[in-house]
């Protein structure tokens, strides 16, 4: 069975054993800590929105909600004379809005367990306040694609690697297809630090309970970290930015039966 068929079975709820917990980013961050690996630094912890405490925190952090997916309410700020600037969206904002924006978000998830957690700002090796997303697509200690994303204010460029962290040169899109109105496609060459990330990623990918993660990390100057576990991506998931198509899905749904196997 391909990637894709898997994914979206999972995705609908017809997979056992799946480890959801570790999508809440403290859960997540938790269990890299516990097997070693590299986190940022956690400044603070709130468990309301109008708990957030801006003023008591450095000039530059991130604020993360934990139950929200991917970027979503993720904000990259730092400390102006008339409030606070947010790397991730290009914007500037009060702390009345930070503090709104974060209401908002919760409000869309009642069930949801509410909890921020403020982190260090990490900075990628070139000093960019917004480091670049790698997103490793594991399965049990295998690497079946890796994803850059390398954010843009006017468009976001996407480079991918195969699993010994080899740029993928695919000029007719026989692997993968991306919607070029909102996404640049670039071939980029492994960054320096590819070996480490390539180690790291593996050894959090066998650690996990479960035959497929997403294990999304960052370069930074002092090293890779770990940014979250994905259990369903929707990259790919439903074609609107990017398609996989049959070629790497069914290499890498062989991925998947391989860890399945494994883990039994």
């Amino acid at each position: 069975m391909d990637y894709l068929t898997r994914i979206r079975e999972r995705g609908a709820g017809q997979e056992r054993g799946v480890p959801s917990y570790l999508h809440d980013k403290i859960k997540g961050r938790e269990f890299v800590e516990r097997i070693g690996g590299p986190v940022p630094k956690l400044l603070a912890t709130y468990t309301s929105a109008d708990d957030i405490r801006l003023d008591e925190l450095p000039d530059t952090f991130v604020l993360k909600p934990t139950f929200s997916s991917s970027s979503f309410g993720v904000m990259v700020l730092e400390r102006k004379e008339d409030g606070y600037h947010d790397h991730l969206r290009h914007r500037d904002l009060t702390a009345e809005q930070i503090v709104a924006e974060q209401t908002e978000l919760s409000e869309k998830t009642p069930r949801a367990k509410h909890e921020w957690i403020v982190e260090e700002r990490i900075v990628d090796p070139q000093g960019n306040p917004v480091p670049d997303d790698y997103k490793f697509f594991t399965f049990q200690g295998e690497i079946g694609l890796i994803h850059r994303t390398i954010r843009d204010p006017k468009k976001n460029k996407h480079a991918f690697f195969d699993g010994n962290f080899e740029p993928i040169v695919d000029p007719e899109d026989r692997l993968i297809e991306v919607n070029t109105k909102i996404i640049e496609r670039i071939v980029e060459p492994r960054p320096d630090n590819w070996k480490s990330m390539l180690n790291i990623a593996k050894r959090i990918s066998v650690a996990v309970p479960s035959p497929f993660v997403r294990v999304d990390m960052y370069d930074t100057l002092s090293g890779p970290v770990f940014g979250e576990f994905t259990l369903v991506p929707g990259t790919f998931y439903y074609e609107d930015r990017e398609k996989m198509h049959a070629p790497l899905s069914y290499r890498m749904g062989y991925l998947w039966v391989q860890a399945e196997n494994q883990l039994r």
